[in-house]
């Protein structure tokens, strides 16, 4: 589907002016949770918009938004491999074979293409630069770009290990972030993130890091999800409700995996029973 421009003007949305600084400087925790829940689609990639995002583009008289990045995509461009025609911003209906860099556009990509030719451009080499969204995480102090190729490595939000794609600080080299990880919600229903195999009334809020000093304050706490303690995940994130001194690992309450399940016996003392998710 070839991209068209769109026939109003478009403003400049800035959804997190106060970062680094926007774990510290709201007055009202729930102004930020609120602000960090937001998202929309985008008209031009059909992924969805982010606050990690931070900025984007909107019309003010329909409905209609777009990442920064989409928005500063020029619709035509003229390509050196390519200089007998001019090539047109294009969202990818099946997987394709880049012509200059012979890797794979998958589905619904943006990229550049000749419909006299039917080739294909990705962005990458399309305009000779990496193209990438760049994430603004209130965990880091610099932004995120993701990784251009998959990999396998330990996740510094988790301390699991994964194989995809990670973001990383281009700045401190210091921070590799698992994509699915990136993305968690600050606010989160334990029963949501376990499929219902935990339940907690108040919301767990996601916190990034759970140093010693906090810890021995809470009377060294452990997971209520795996029953273990947060001995070496001081610098990895957890969900926690202050309320209750309820905490978990991040990768216990927001993973993909088997759960033990606590539930009370006759003697009015806990039990665990394994269940594994689907």
């Amino acid at each position: 589907m070839v991209v068209i421009q769109h026939e109003h003007p478009l403003t400049l949305v800035d959804l997190n002016p106060k970062y680094p600084r926007d774990e510290y400087v709201y007055d009202d925790e729930e102004d930020l949770i609120s602000n960090q829940a937001f998202q929309c689609p985008c008209d031009r990639c059909d992924l969805n918009i982010t606050f990690f995002h931070r900025y984007y583009y909107k019309c003010n008289q329909c409905d209609y938004s777009l990442h920064k990045l989409c928005y500063e995509l020029p619709i035509t461009l003229e390509h050196t491999s390519h200089l007998a025609h001019t090539l047109s911003l294009f969202q990818n209906e099946s997987q394709q074979e880049c012509h200059v860099c012979k890797y794979y556009i998958w589905d619904n990509q943006l990229c550049y293409y000749c419909s006299t030719c039917m080739l294909n451009i990705c962005l990458n080499c399309g305009k000779n630069k990496a193209h990438h969204h760049t994430i603004y995480h209130p965990s880091h102090e610099h932004p995120l770009i993701p990784i251009n190729r998959e990999n396998s490595m330990m996740c510094d939000a988790c301390g699991k290990h994964h194989q995809g794609i990670f973001y990383q600080c281009i700045t401190c080299f210091l921070s590799f972030i698992y994509e699915d990880c990136i993305f968690s919600p600050k606010r989160l229903l334990i029963q949501e993130g376990t499929c219902d195999k935990f339940f907690h009334t108040h919301p767990l809020i996601l916190t990034y890091g759970f140093p010693i000093a906090d810890q021995q304050a809470k009377f060294n706490p452990r997971c209520r999800v795996c029953d273990k303690s947060f001995s070496g995940y001081e610098d990895f994130w957890v969900y926690k409700c202050e309320k209750c001194r309820y905490y978990a690992h991040h990768h216990c309450a927001y993973s993909r995996s088997s759960y033990l399940r606590s539930k009370p016996s006759e003697s009015g003392k806990s039990k665990y029973y394994f269940f594994e998710r689907q």
